[in-house]
C-alpha cells in the first residue's frame, strides 16, 4: 500500500460556478463532530452511514492505493479515466477511483471527485463521468480540494480489514475559512462507497450555504432518475437564474446506462431523509438543503452511492430501497414478478425496446395516469424470456406501463402490493416484426461495413402518431430501434461489419435504406410488416469514391466523439464501424478534455489499420464560468478548440490533454505548442463551431462568448477605437503562471469550422465570420466536420473535408497532411464533390492551373477562367453554382438542367465541367480579391434580422422532412436529416494590382 505526501493544485485560482438556489433554515452543528467543528489537518470525519450494514461475504481483500504507472487500473468502460496520482479503492465488487487534488476534470476546479465507480467482473465497467461536490449560492463557492491521504488504521478504532478509506482536505474556492473534508470508504460486500463531507463555517460571519453532490452527467450517457410527483425519468426546466423552480425533494437518485457495459447507479442520503436538489440530463445536484451556517457552525452529508449491473434502472433502484430500508427503517420493500408475453408467448430476446416497463404510483382520480401527478419508481429490462421482477415500497398501490420501441406498447395495468412479495402475472404487449437486411458492394458480395436506416413512410408529424422517446427524453426517433445516443441499434439505423443486419421493428410502412456514406449509391426498398412477420431483403450500395473523388483526394472529419466524450456514449466499436460505414478516410479523434485514438479497437478488427487513418487530438472544453464579458450579468467560458496531432499516455490525467478552464484562447494554444506529438510538432488549432448556442449557461463558440460582430474591425494588436469582443481577439494574453507575455493572440488558429453538422443556420453564421476573417486579412482555412456524438443525432461525414496532397498514398505523413489542411488545400462538402482551378490567363502549361490556397497569390490576366468540375452521387441534389468575391455573392449559374438524374437509386455519378471567365466576376477595379466557390442547393444570404452581423435562418426551416417523396431532398434527408447539400472551396488569393496581395478590408 502506497502512501503519497501531500499534495496540491498546479492551476491557477478562477471562479467557478456553483448552485443557486432559494431556501432557508439555521444550521447549527457539533464541534466535536468529526471536521464539523473546523479542520485542524488531523480530525477524521467518522465512517458514513454507521446503520447501514450488508451480510458478511466471503470476499478478497480491500484495496487502498495510490495509482503508480506500472499498475493496470484502468477497468472497461468508455468514463475510465483513472491515472497516475489517483487514489483507487476497491473491494470485491466495485473499484472507485478519486481523482488526485491535482488532477482536475469537468465542472470541478479540483480533484477529489469520483472520477471512475465501476463494476468489477464479467459485464461491469464504468459509466461515470464524475461525481463533484459544491457548496454555496455564489460563484466562488465550489469546494476546491488540497491534500489528499490514505486513511492510516491505526488512527481508527475500527478492526483492521473491516474497511479502507481516503480523506481529502480542503476548502471553498473563494474563503479558506470555509474548511470541507471528505471521507470516502469502502468495505468488503458492499456494492458501492460509503461518503461522507464535513463542512465549518470559519469565517467571521454567517454563510448561506449548500452541500451537494454534483453528478455530471454530459447530457447523453446516464438517464438520472429521481422518484417523486411528475418526476421520474422527467426533468423540471433548469433555468440557471431560476434554479429554485427546478428545487425538489426525493428519497434517492439513480440513473441508468444507454450502452453497454450495462450498468446503473443510485445515491442514496444516510445522514437525512430526502436528498435536495435538482435534476437534469446534464447535471444533477443532490444534497442537503440550503441553509444559514452561523461562524464556528458546520454540518455534515452522509450518502451511500451503489453501482449495479444490467440493462435499464431496477437494479440500482432494488438495492437503494434495500439501503433505506436498513439506514433509515423504512418497512422492507416487496419484489412483484411477472411475464412480458405477446400471444401468450415471450417476448423474442431480438426484440429491441419492446420489452421495457415503466412502474409509477397513479394520480388521484379520475386523471390516474396524469404525467404531472403519477409518482415513478422504477423502470425493468425484462429477461430474454420475458421474465421481469421489479422492487417497490410495499402497500401501495401501482400501475405499470409497458413500452415497445419508445412508445405505449399496450395499456397500462394496476395492481396492490402488500408487504410480501408478489406475482402480477402476464403482461401482453403488441408483437414486432422482423426484419432481414444483406447490404452488398455489388452483386453477390456482402458490404463490409454498411449502414441501415429505416424511416416510416407516413411522417409522424402529420399523422398523428405517438412520438418516440427514452421516457420523454431525446425525442423524435421514428422508428426508435434503441437508445439514440447507445450503440447499433440507435435511433431509427444500425451497423454491420458483415453486410448483414437482423432488427426488430413495431409493425408498419417503412422505407428502408442501405447507405455507405454520399460517395456511394443508395438501396432502398418499401415493406409493410405485420405482427409477427419476416421479411429478407437485399439492397446494393456500390461505392462510387473513384468517379467522384479526384485523383489523390482522401475525405476527413476533424471533429468527433465517442465513448470517452462526457457528452457521448456510443461503444468505441460502433463508432469505428461507423467510421468505416460512411467513407471517411482520415479521423480526427477530438473527445471532450481527453486524448483518444481507438487503437484498441482497430486491432480488433483486422485490416481496418489500411482502411482508415485515426490521428488522436483533443477539444477543449471548458466547463468552470469565469470570464466576463462587459454588460453581461453572469461569467462565460470561451468556447471550444480541437488541438491535434496528440500521443494519448494513457496513465497521464485526461490522457495527457492540459486542463482546459479558466485560460484565453491564446493561452490555450501557448499550452498545446508543448504537447503536439512528434508527428507534427507544429500541430493545427481549429476554433469549432463560432456560434454555436450555449448549454448550462455555457459558451460553446467563442465568437458568440465574447459578442463579436463579423461587420466590425479587428485590429493586429488591442487598440482604442475597437469593440470589447475586437480587442479580444486579438488580444495576446499572458502566461497564466508567470505573467509574461504569450505566444498566441486569441485569433491565432488556424482552421475555422465553416460548417459544423447539419445546421444550414449555423453553417451560414459560421461562414459570414469566416468571410469577415478573410476581408480583414486573418487568413484561416475553411473546414466542415460532422461533431458527431451518436449514430443518430448528428451524422459522421456529413459534412467532412476532401483533402488534396496524394494523402492516399503509404505511408501517411501526419506533418504534410497538416500542412495541406494549415494551407486550405481542401474542400467542405456533405455531399458534392466541386474541384475548381483558376487559370491564371498569363502563363501557359500546368504550372499557371492554381488551386485554393491560403500561403500562395497569384496574378490573372484578361484571359483567366476559372474552371470547375461538380460531381454527386445520383440521391445528393444540386442545383446552384455561386461564387463570391471579397465575401460578395458575385456569380451564379443554375445547374439543375445539366445535373439533372431522375434515378436516384442508380450507379451514375450526376457531373458536370464548365469553365467560366473571371470577367464575368466582376472583380474589383482596386485593390485585390479572393474567390469562394460553392455548390450545392440554391442558397441565398438571409437578412439580419436582429443587427448582429449575422443572417438568420431558423433551422427548422432545414429540418423539416420533405412532403413528398418525390421531393429531391426526400432520401437525403432520410439518411442525414437537415442536411443542406453544398461544398464550398477555401479562397484563391488574387493579387490583382500586382503589387503582393492585400487584404481588401470589410465591406463598406
Amino acid at each position: 500500500m502506497k502512501r503519497p505526501p501531500a499534495s496540491k493544485p498546479t492551476f491557477a485560482d478562477g471562479i467557478v460556478f456553483a448552485l443557486v438556489v432559494a431556501g432557508g433554515a439555521i444550521i447549527a452543528g457539533c464541534h466535536r463532530d468529526g471536521c464539523v467543528g473546523g479542520d485542524d489537518g488531523s480530525c477524521l470525519p467518522p465512517p458514513a452511514c454507521p446503520a447501514l450494514a450488508y451480510p458478511a461475504c466471503a470476499a478478497p481483500a480491500l484495496r487502498a492505493e495510490v495509482i503508480s504507472s506500472g499498475d493496470s487500473e484502468r477497468v472497461s468502460g468508455p468514463k475510465s479515466l483513472a491515472a497516475e496520482g489517483d487514489y483507487l479503492l476497491e473491494n470485491d465488487l466495485v473499484r472507485v477511483v478519486l481523482d488526485a487534488p491535482d488532477h482536475p476534470h469537468y465542472l470541478a476546479p479540483s480533484g477529489g471527485a469520483i472520477l471512475d465507480l465501476a463494476l468489477l467482473g464479467t459485464g461491469g465497467g464504468d459509466q461515470t463521468n464524475a461525481i463533484y461536490h459544491a457548496a454555496g449560492v455564489l460563484p466562488r463557492d465550489a469546494v476546491h480540494y488540497e491534500t489528499a491521504a490514505i486513511l492510516d488504521p491505526g488512527l481508527d478504532p475500527a478492526a483492521p480489514g473491516a474497511y479502507e478509506a481516503v480523506i481529502f482536505r480542503g476548502h471553498l474556492e473563494g474563503d479558506a475559512r470555509v474548511t470541507v473534508v471528505t471521507r470516502y470508504e469502502v468495505r468488503p460486500c458492499e456494492p458501492g462507497v460509503r461518503v461522507r463531507t464535513d463542512l465549518y463555517n470559519g469565517a467571521p460571519s454567517a454563510n448561506t450555504l449548500y452541500l451537494t453532490d454534483g453528478f455530471f452527467w454530459g447530457d447523453n450517457g446516464l438517464l438520472p432518475f429521481v422518484p417523486g410527483e411528475g418526476l421520474g425519468f422527467v426533468e423540471p426546466p433548469l433555468d440557471l437564474l431560476h434554479l429554485d423552480q427546478a428545487w425538489r425533494q426525493w428519497p434517492f437518485l439513480a440513473a441508468r446506462s444507454q450502452s453497454t457495459p450495462y450498468v446503473s447507479y443510485a445515491a442514496v442520503p444516510c445522514d437525512r431523509g430526502q436528498g435536495a436538489g435538482f435534476n437534469s440530463s446534464t447535471l444533477t445536484a443532490s444534497g442537503v438543503p440550503l441553509g444559514v451556517t452561523q461562524s464556528g457552525d458546520g454540518f455534515h452529508f452522509e450518502r451511500f452511492i451503489l453501482a449495479a449491473p444490467g440493462p435499464g434502472l431496477s437494479a440500482a433502484v432494488d438495492e437503494a430501497l434495500r439501503v433505506r430500508a436498513r439506514v433509515h427503517g423504512d418497512p422492507p420493500a416487496v419484489t412483484v414478478t411477472g411475464r412480458v408475453v405477446v400471444n401468450g408467448a415471450p417476448v423474442d430476446p431480438q426484440s429491441g425496446l419492446a420489452a421495457s416497463l415503466l412502474f409509477y404510483e397513479p394520480a388521484p382520480p379520475p386523471n390516474i395516469d396524469d404525467p404531472a401527478h403519477v409518482i415513478p419508481w422504477t423502470e425493468v429490462v425484462p429477461a430474454g424470456d420475458g421474465s421481469f421482477s421489479a422492487t417497490l415500497p410495499p402497500n401501495r398501490s401501482y400501475r405499470v406501463q409497458p413500452y415497445a420501441f419508445g412508445v405505449p406498447a399496450a395499456p397500462p395495468s394496476s395492481f396492490i402490493v402488500g408487504s410480501t412479495d408478489a406475482p402480477i402475472g402476464d403482461l401482453t404487449i403488441t408483437g414486432s416484426a422482423q426484419l432481414t437486411v444483406d447490404i452488398q458492394s455489388s452483386p453477390g458480395v456482402p458490404a463490409f461495413a454498411a449502414e441501415l436506416v429505416v424511416i416510416p413512410v407516413d411522417d409522424p408529424a402529420n399523422s398523428g402518431a405517438a412520438v418516440p422517446s427514452m421516457y420523454s427524453l431525446f425525442p423524435g426517433c421514428a422508428p426508435l430501434l434503441g437508445p439514440p445516443d447507445g450503440g447499433s441499434p440507435a435511433c431509427n439505423r444500425a451497423l454491420t461489419t458483415t453486410g448483414h443486419f437482423q432488427v426488430a421493428l413495431p409493425p408498419g410502412a417503412y422505407y428502408v435504406y442501405g447507405t455507405r456514406g454520399p460517395f456511394a449509391s443508395l438501396g432502398q426498398a418499401q415493406v409493410t410488416l405485420q405482427p409477427g412477420m419476416s421479411v429478407a431483403l437485399t439492397l446494393v450500395v456500390e461505392s462510387l469514391t473513384a468517379q467522384l473523388l479526384p485523383q489523390g483526394v482522401v475525405s476527413g472529419d476533424f471533429h468527433v466523439h465517442g465513448g470517452a466524450s462526457f457528452d457521448s456514449a456510443i461503444p468505441d466499436f460502433d463508432r469505428v464501424v461507423s467510421f468505416l460505414a460512411t467513407g471517411v478516410d482520415v479521423i480526427i479523434a477530438t473527445d471532450h478534455n481527453v486524448v483518444t485514438n481507438y487503437q484498441s479497437t482497430l486491432a480488433m478488427m483486422p485490416g481496418m489499420n489500411s482502411a482508415i487513418t485515426v490521428i488522436p487530438g483533443v477539444e477543449q472544453t471548458p466547463n468552470i464560468l469565469w470570464y466576463y464579458v462587459p454588460g453581461d450579468t453572469f461569467p462565460k467560458t470561451l468556447g471550444h478548440f480541437n488541438f491535434w496531432p496528440l500521443a494519448p499516455d494513457f496513465f497521464s490525467t485526461r490522457n495527457g490533454a492540459p486542463w482546459a478552464e479558466l485560460l484565453e484562447p491564446g493561452q490555450l494554444m501557448d499550452e498545446m505548442d508543448g504537447v503536439f506529438s512528434s508527428a507534427d510538432p507544429i500541430g493545427v488549432r481549429q476554433l469549432n463551431h463560432p456560434y454555436q448556442a450555449s448549454k448550462l449557461g455555457r459558451d460553446q463558440g467563442y465568437a458568440k462568448a465574447i459578442g463579436y460582430d463579423p461587420t466590425r474591425p479587428i485590429p493586429n494588436a488591442p487598440a482604442d477605437g475597437y469593440t470589447f469582443a475586437a480587442n479580444a481577439l486579438a488580444r495576446r494574453p499572458p502566461d497564466p503562471t508567470t505573467g509574461s507575455p504569450g505566444q498566441h493572440r486569441n485569433i491565432d488558429f488556424d482552421v475555422e469550422e465553416v460548417m459544423t453538422g447539419a445546421s444550414r443556420a449555423d453553417w451560414l453564421r459560421y461562414r459570414a465570420l469566416w468571410f469577415s476573417l478573410l476581408n480583414q486579412g486573418f487568413l484561416r482555412a475553411g473546414t466542415a466536420n460532422s461533431d458527431s456524438h451518436t449514430l443518430s443525432v448528428e451524422r459522421i461525414g456529413y459534412p467532412r473535408n476532401l483533402i488534396w496532397g496524394n494523402h492516399d498514398q503509404p505511408p501517411f505523413d501526419v506533418a504534410a497532411f497538416d500542412a495541406d489542411v494549415r494551407a486550405g488545400h481542401l474542400e467542405g462538402t456533405n455531399g458534392p464533390v466541386l474541384d475548381v482551378t483558376i487559370g491564371d490567363g498569363i502563363n501557359q502549361g500546368p504550372a499557371a492551373v492554381h488551386r485554393p490556397d491560403l500561403t500562395t497569390s497569384f496574378a490573372v490576366g484578361p484571359t483567366a477562367s476559372l474552371d470547375f468540375s461538380i460531381a454527386a452521387a445520383p440521391w445528393i441534389p444540386i442545383t446552384q453554382l455561386r461564387v463570391f468575391v471579397n465575401g460578395t455573392l458575385a456569380f451564379t449559374r443554375p445547374l439543375s438542367m445539366v445535373l439533372q438524374n431522375q434515378d436516384q437509386f442508380g450507379t451514375e455519378p450526376q457531373t458536370v465541367r464548365a469553365s467560366i471567365p473571371l470577367s464575368s466576376f466582376n472583380l474589383p477595379a482596386h485593390g485585390d480579391a479572393w474567390i469562394v466557390v460553392e455548390a450545392g442547393l440554391d442558397q441565398d444570404t438571409p437578412p439580419d434580422i436582429d443587427g448582429d452581423g449575422l443572417p438568420d435562418l431558423p433551422d427548422s426551416e432545414a429540418v423539416t422532412r420533405p412532403p413528398d417523396v418525390s421531393d429531391p431532398r426526400f432520401n437525403l434527408q432520410a439518411i442525414a436529416p437537415g442536411v443542406w447539400p453544398v461544398a464550398f472551396s477555401n479562397p484563391f488569393l488574387l493579387d490583382l494590382d500586382g503589387g503582393g496581395w492585400q487584404a481588401p478590408g470589410l465591406p463598406r
